[in-house]
């Protein structure tokens, strides 16, 4: 039996260490955090899983909110002035790939208590370079799903894929619940539960999604970029969730106030429920080389680190961990060996994480002309609207419309014919 050893407790070390539980490896998987410190500590992220991610986590059976937790059916964006007067707007729906949030504190919790019952060798425990050099030694395979973590520095930058040299945005998140924020049509405008989008130029972005969480079951997550420096940037002051509140409602009073009344009487879901900071999104080399020759491999955010504008973080870390998976089991009993992790890679960039980067990278910056033409027609046909937000799920559905104008305009009539 081959042993794979998976650093990082997160959605990719988590879905890769299931996945081959399942077809027999021997899996160990290390990290710094027990079940019970992860569902204590404060929100790591807000990330909305696409119907082509939750498919992975139901076919390995660990769907376990799905009946009890709130869907999110289409996207509602408005457009923005600098003053918050909305120019144009796009709303669209999901269909079946509709998804939804799992407060991670919740999710990850509760899969780190399953792995050791279906057979995995949970490690809870902070891993050291020395630490490294003993897990490589007695492992087949080692994988490195440290997201952000101080052990990613053992994978050279790429720089000819990783666009950013500093932080594009800085980002801060809450989750809340309260009064109008809940149920299934929360703005009367909108008929379906929305994610809530609001692309502010000049400014930043600042997204509403429904939320599953621990505290209080169904909430909303409202998700911060505001570009550095810009009249958005002030919620790195913050130092509580109550500050953070109050900063929440000041920025949607000045940039999007049509929408402050959703947060009368709302409420943090608890103590814990937000997080600030920044990060610059960087594409890593996939073979990572201990001081004693050993291989490692990138895994996740690890290998690809994306802007959370586009909402790709977790899913591309799930179509990873189902890519490795297949990958490593199709091996058989070769030896993972550096042509095999590179090659791995360069499937799994040039099938689907090129594109998911590449379309975070676009969302940071003002629509070029192909993307404001399909945009334009998304506001006054549904069916180019749905398509639009569709590729979400799978971004590589927006090439090649999206880099040429001449294919955004045969999209646009392709949809418009078909509805």
């Amino acid at each position: 039996m081959r042993q794979i050893s998976l650093i990082g407790g997160g959605q990719a070390g988590l879905l890769l260490g299931f996945a081959l539980l399942e077809k027999g490896y021997d899996v160990s998987l290390y990290t710094d955090r027990s079940a019970e410190q992860v569902s204590n500590s404060r929100l790591p992220s807000t990330p909305f899983l696409f119907d082509g991610s939750l498919q992975f986590e139901r076919e390995l059976g660990l769907n376990f909110w799905e009946a009890a937790a709130p869907w999110g059916e289409g996207m509602h964006v408005d457009f923005r002035n600098p003053d918050g007067s909305i120019a144009f707007t796009v709303q669209g729906h999901l269909g079946e790939l509709r998804g939804q949030t799992i407060d991670q504190r919740l999710k990850f919790s509760r899969w780190l208590e399953e792995f050791p019952r279906r057979g995995g060798k949970l490690q809870v425990r902070p891993v050291t370079v020395a630490n490294l050099e003993e897990i490589a030694a007695d492992s087949d395979l080692t994988l490195v799903a440290a997201g952000k973590g101080v052990i990613s520095g053992f994978f050279e930058r790429d720089d000819e894929r990783s666009e950013h040299r500093m932080p594009p945005r800085h980002v801060s998140a809450i989750a809340l619940t309260g009064p109008k924020l809940l149920g299934a049509r929360p703005w009367r405008r909108i008929p379906f539960r929305p994610l809530r989008f609001n692309f502010v130029a000049g400014v930043g972005e600042f997204f509403s999604l429904p939320f599953h969480t621990q505290a209080t079951g169904e909430a909303r997550s409202f998700l911060f970029e505001a570009i550095p420096g810009g009249p958005m940037d002030r919620f790195l002051e913050a130092e509580s969730g109550a500050d953070m509140l109050r900063i929440a409602r000041e920025v949607i009073a000045a940039f999007a106030p049509d929408d402050l009344h959703h947060l009368d009487g709302a409420q943090l879901t608890d103590a814990n429920a937000w997080l600030k900071g920044s990060f610059v999104p960087t594409v890593r080399k996939p073979v990572g080389h201990l001081p004693s020759g050993r291989l490692l491999m990138a895994l996740g955010d690890t290998a690809v680190l994306n802007d959370p504008i586009a909402g790709q973080g977790a899913n591309n870390a799930t179509r990873m961990a189902r890519h490795l998976a297949r990958e490593i089991v199709a091996r058989g009993g070769a030896p993972f060996d550096a042509a095999w992790m590179q090659s791995t890679f360069e499937e799994f960039w040039n099938s689907s994480a090129q594109y998911a980067t590449a379309f975070s990278n676009a969302l940071l910056k003002p629509p070029g002309a192909p993307v404001a033409e399909v945009l334009a027609a998304a506001t006054v046909h549904p069916p180019v609207a749905d398509a639009f937000v569709r590729g979400f799920d799978n971004p590589r559905n927006f090439w090649p419309w999206i880099a040429d104008l001449e294919e955004a305009r045969r999209f646009i009539e392709q949809k418009r014919r078909s509805a």
